[in-house]
């Protein structure tokens, strides 16, 4: 896979995991739970959605816009990323790449 088509991919990932994000969210309220279809709680339950998207947008802006961490964002002390979990997003994507990626000017 080249480094367009990953990155397209991964896109389209994003834009799924957004959506989830946005169709559970309103069910942490019990009365909207109650109210969701089974199919729709199922889906909802046990999720960290949140967290694999920003662990994910934190890695696809560095290896693909090439920005830096400090730009991305700034958390608090007690909410900074998984290292381990950046690590392992950014080795499987780059062992996707058929290409070899350099930071060439």
């Amino acid at each position: 896979m080249n480094f367009k088509e990953l990155k397209n991919r991964i896109k389209q990932e994003q834009k799924d995991l957004a959506q989830k994000i946005r169709i559970c969210k309103p069910l942490r309220k019990p009365k909207n739970w109650d109210a969701a279809s089974e199919e729709t709680q199922k889906l909802c339950r046990w999720n960290d959605y949140s967290r694999e998207y920003r662990h994910r947008h934190i890695i696809y802006c560095n290896m693909f816009n090439s920005t830096s961490y400090d730009l991305i964002e700034n958390p608090r002390e007690n909410n900074i990323p998984n290292g381990n979990l950046l690590l392992r997003i950014q080795k499987q994507w780059e062992s996707e790449l058929d290409e070899v990626v350099c930071d060439c000017a």
